[in-house]
């Protein structure tokens, strides 16, 4: 552990509202390790600078939120796998020559679907949505070796070109909201657009849904109350984001003090709040 602890910090636009710095500083309390973890508004335009500032002031670690995660990717001098997989960085570690990028997402959905009971091995998996979230959460979930995974979005293309640059990883297709055959059911529906921060929904397939259903939505809060109404509406049940949030933060906090926290203590504080 560093002497004067650990100066941390989330970037992003808009970013007051991020949960980031008092689930660190949860995490600090329950190892007893000093966080001074802040939010820092920035723009994809003055990331870089603004990076600079942070380091120049002792900042070690850096957490990278929406619209940041593709601009930050070029800003590192190394990148983990799953960076690279999911072309996109979440997490930053001071290193000598500059910054070394990590993708924590898709690990901490898949300890999140783990603490759910949620087992992927040879189930049906319906993504909703084509962007970074889901880009950067491909990876680990075609690990573990679902029988199939489909994406639809808006934009059909979108969602085949993400599926084609996955397809050596397992059997993955991608195309519009009408792409999926009329009888196939799935067992796990992921919602991942940022609909719900509109009190919106995306095109949602009605048909593709059954009694053995579970939904898991990547937002949390008030984003995700539509689509948790959508799911009540049709009998399903549903889970939110927060979970991965936490798993997420979990494992960027392992990458800066080697340590890591349990987020499921911590989602109970949150909870309990």
């Amino acid at each position: 552990m560093n002497a004067q602890g650990y100066k941390l910090a989330v970037f992003g636009q808009p970013v007051s509202h991020s949960l980031s710095p008092r689930i660190h500083r949860l995490f600090g309390e329950q190892l007893g390790i000093d966080v001074d973890y802040v939010a820092i508004e920035s723009g994809i335009d003055e990331l870089d600078e603004r990076l600079a500032v942070f380091r120049g002031i002792g900042g070690v670690g850096a957490n990278l939120t929406v619209p940041l995660k593709n601009a930050g990717l070029k800003l590192c001098a190394a990148v983990d796998r799953a960076a690279r997989r999911a072309h996109a960085v979440n997490t930053l570690k001071r290193v000598a020559d500059g910054w070394q990028g990590f993708n924590t997402d898709g690990a901490g959905l898949m300890l999140d679907l783990d603490r759910l009971g949620m087992a992927l091995h040879g189930r049906d998996v319906l993504i909703v949505g084509a962007g970074g979230a889901v880009a950067g959460i491909l990876g680990p979930l075609l690990e573990a070796q679902p029988s199939s995974v489909w994406l639809i979005n808006r934009s059909g293309e979108r969602a085949e070109r993400l599926a084609d640059k996955f397809a050596h990883l397992g059997q993955i297709m991608g195309g519009g909201p009408d792409s999926v055959p009329a009888d196939r059911r799935f067992d796990l529906l992921i919602q991942s657009t940022s609909a719900g921060h509109e009190q919106a929904l995306p095109e949602l397939p009605e048909r593709c849904i059954s009694t053995r259903t579970i939904a898991y939505d990547l937002n949390y809060g008030p984003a995700h109350q539509p689509f948790a109404c959508w799911c009540r509406h049709h009998g399903i049940p549903v889970h939110d984001g927060l979970g991965m949030l936490l798993a997420q933060a979990a494992l960027a906090f392992e990458i800066w003090t080697g340590q890591r926290p349990d987020f499921e203590q911590v989602m109970e504080k949150l909870l309990a709040s």
